[in-house]
């Protein structure tokens, strides 16, 4: 049984697994042909009658795609599920995932689980990228970690329930959940978290993301799975427009040129002076020499 039981504060806690990792996403189940099944549906839109995905072919499945890029109808995305497995990820990061109100989560509970492991499952941020260890906020940053995790092991261990306890552990502490969502719901969500207004942590997942769509399934069904993984860019790919121009919106790498494309009406598909990938980097939302 995963978590050997310990008779700590509360017969009902146990000890947890240990997540020290980078970001890692593992694919429990996705829809066969995944692209075929949306294009079924979507056919009956115009009188098309296909009891079985495997009678589309690829350029009418394609067209589909390509056609819910331009259209508010894409309720046959739904038809696609996507359930993953998150690991190394931090709570942080976890607490803005759970907004997405069109998923299902199953996270490890830090009311049950101990992270004995604590002192080393604290993710380091991307400020400390780069930073010799005698840097002085890599030794702040490390000293801090390490009496928090010191601490509530010495409350655990000395009959604290763990549910009290974790008020001490940071929030870049690591953990892993079940993700289960559809691809319309997780194309908007990509859309949003893949803007540089988003944490650098979702770019990290979501690079493995791609590659455990990329990889999943036979290998004659993959131009789906590559097809689906070019639907992941910016929100403003999605809408042809930044929709952060507000004064409280960060600073954007690509705003600029967005906003001059947009006013000149030039589609997406023509930004060639834009590399959809440039938001992606961590300081893609600070302005140079700020």
């Amino acid at each position: 049984m995963p978590g050997e039981i310990r008779k700590w504060a509360d017969e009902a806690m146990y000890r947890a697994e240990d997540t020290r990792s980078d970001p890692k996403v593992t694919i429990i189940d996705m829809t066969r042909r995944p692209l075929q099944v949306v294009a079924a549906a979507a056919e009956t839109y115009r009188g098309g009658v296909y009891r079985d995905p495997r009678d589309i072919s690829r350029p009418q499945a394609m067209e589909w795609l390509e056609g819910f890029k331009d259209s508010k109808i894409s309720a046959p995305m739904e038809w696609v599920s996507l359930s993953f497995y998150i690991e190394g990820v931090t709570r942080a990061f976890t607490h803005q995932m759970v907004r997405q109100r069109t998923a299902t989560f199953v996270q490890e509970s830090l009311r049950f689980a101990v992270k004995e492991d604590a002192a080393y499952a604290v993710a380091d941020p991307p400020s400390l990228m780069g930073l010799k260890e005698d840097h002085p906020w890599v030794l702040t940053w490390r000293a801090a970690t390490s009496y928090a995790a010191q601490a509530y092991n010495r409350l655990v261990d000395n009959g604290m329930p763990a549910e009290d306890a974790r008020g001490l552990l940071p929030h870049a502490i690591t953990t892993r959940l079940h993700y289960h969502t559809d691809l319309r719901n997780f194309y908007d969500l990509a859309g949003m978290r893949l803007c540089s207004q988003a944490q650098y942590e979702w770019k990290m997942v979501w690079n493995e993301f791609i590659k455990a769509i990329m990889s999943y399934g036979p290998t004659e069904d993959r131009w789906q799975q590559q097809a689906i993984a070019s639907l992941f860019k910016p929100v403003c790919y999605q809408t042809g427009h930044c929709g952060f121009n507000g004064p409280a919106d960060r600073w954007c790498v690509i705003r600029d040129r967005v906003n001059a494309h947009s006013d000149a009406g030039d589609k997406p598909e023509d930004w060639t002076d834009i590399n959809p990938y440039e938001p992606l980097h961590h300081a893609a939302a600070r302005k140079p020499n700020a």
